[in-house]
């Protein structure tokens, strides 16, 4: 009996033994797990790099979703079937996720809090849309992960102390002042004086809207413009613009300054048509960039005018090849330019791109940090950039970004103004031919 408790005693020890060295081994194995530094295995390197885009593809900005869902199957074909991957890690391809954040930004840090806790993501490109970009800074701060915001054009996001955030695009304090000298160049062009028009201001009440319009009202007020009108909306309840409408023709509105999203100009536009009321527009960005604007309104668009940040043709993307090759396969499969939610996002991605291949690795940190080095003189995406570009090293923000003016000419905008940047000649919106 007691040979046989001492033979039991025994093999439990052993059984113990094996269970303690399998447990052990796991740890030993997970403790040593690092980054990808560029020495990789056969079947590291074909372990894909994880970036997150992180876009409004529902709600009423999903317009602003689905360009970059295409912008991101652009970067997706060129990175690894033009480039090769990642060279600095032995060829592994790059897979973007697209995460919808809803157009809410009440609630749209959540499906970004969920993704990011799960780990694995090298990158996160966007929001484009400011309000939701700025729910986003401190679950990039708390995961570790840098973003490259795309279009987001409220400076605000790059002003909050984060350390892991990266804004790219102009922003609205250079917008309007673009915008006004256009207005300025454009009023000459029309034999009118700047200072006898009327100015009426337009805008969704979002973070956007907001901040492109207390640049506005500085910009009048320093300039000596003559705003007659100052009108905020509520995006989620805009239904019916006839009554604001009646508010600009009546106040005898000449100039009409719109920082909206599709749905409001749509209703802003038609009920323009159907109060005949035909002021000159120089549109704020977003969606008078758009495809969508013209689907909405045809070849009304022609003659519109636009600031934004990016334009398909401006200097920058028309003269770098490596865009070009990109600009092509994207209106080939989608059939229409790279608008202006797009643009930015695909600029975006290859600056990550770029910042990985630096480090050599996917280490969110160790990008973050080759992000803070890009500048035009080292990186050619920078380059595409109007104004090129540097990152703040403080901020994140791209001090030298620049805006342009956009006008609808034949069904597609085309960079118009600044004239260093611009691709076509300005046209009288009257008759659709340049000024004499």
């Amino acid at each position: 009996m007691r040979k046989k408790a001492i033979a039991i005693f025994l093999v439990a020890v052993m059984i113990l033994a094996v269970l303690s060295g399998c447990g052990g081994s796991q740890s030993s194995q997970d403790s040593n797990q690092e980054p990808s530094n560029g020495s990789e295995s056969t079947e590291d390197s074909k372990k894909p790099v994880k970036f997150l885009a992180y876009a409004c593809i529902t709600g009423n900005n999903a317009e602003s979703g689905r360009q970059v869902t295409m912008a991101a199957q652009t970067a997706e074909w060129y990175i690894n079937n033009k480039l090769g991957g990642f060279p600095s890690l032995g060829g592994r391809p790059i897979e973007i996720e697209v995460l919808d954040s809803t157009s809410d930004a009440a609630t749209a840090s959540l499906p970004l809090e969920r993704a990011l806790s799960k780990g694995g993501y090298t990158a996160v490109i966007g929001n484009s849309t400011s309000s939701i970009a700025l729910t986003m800074l401190p679950i990039l701060e708390k995961y570790q992960v840098p973003a490259v915001t795309g279009a987001a054009a409220n400076k605000a996001v790059s002003e909050q102390g984060c350390s892991f955030v990266f804004q790219p695009a102009a922003t609205s304090s250079s917008f309007i002042p673009t915008q006004l000298d256009f207005l300025e160049y454009y009023a000459e062009k029309l034999g009118m004086n700047v200072k006898d028009l009327k100015l009426g201001l337009v805008y969704a009440n979002d973070a956007w809207g907001t901040d492109q319009a207390n640049n506005t009202r500085e910009q009048v007020e320093k300039r000596g413009l003559n705003l007659v009108i100052d009108e905020s909306y509520e995006i989620n309840s805009f239904t019916d613009a006839t009554p604001l409408v009646t508010k600009l023709k009546n106040a005898g509105v000449d100039v009409l300054l719109p920082s909206s999203y599709p749905n409001d100009l749509k209703l802003l536009f038609t009920a323009m048509k159907s109060l005949d009321f035909k002021p000159l527009v120089v549109g704020g960005g977003a969606a008078m960039t758009w495809p969508s604007l013209y689907k909405d309104l045809g070849d009304d668009v022609n003659g519109l005018t636009s600031v934004d940040s990016w334009c398909w043709d401006q200097k920058g993307a028309r003269e770098n090849e490596k865009w070009m090759e990109m600009n092509k396969y994207y209106e080939e499969t989608f059939g229409e330019y790279i608008p202006g939610q797009a643009g930015p996002t695909l600029y975006s991605i290859m600056l990550a791109y770029a910042a990985v291949e630096n480090a050599k690795s996917d280490d969110p940190v160790k990008v973050r940090d080759e992000l803070r080095k890009l500048n035009s003189d080292n990186c050619e995406w920078f380059r595409v950039l109007n104004g090129y570009g540097d990152f703040d090293d403080e901020t994140g923000l791209n001090t030298d970004s620049r805006a342009v003016i956009m006008q609808w000419q034949n069904g597609r905008p085309t960079t118009v103004f600044p004239e260093e940047f611009a691709a076509s000649k300005l046209l009288n919106p009257e008759t659709m031919q340049p000024f004499e």
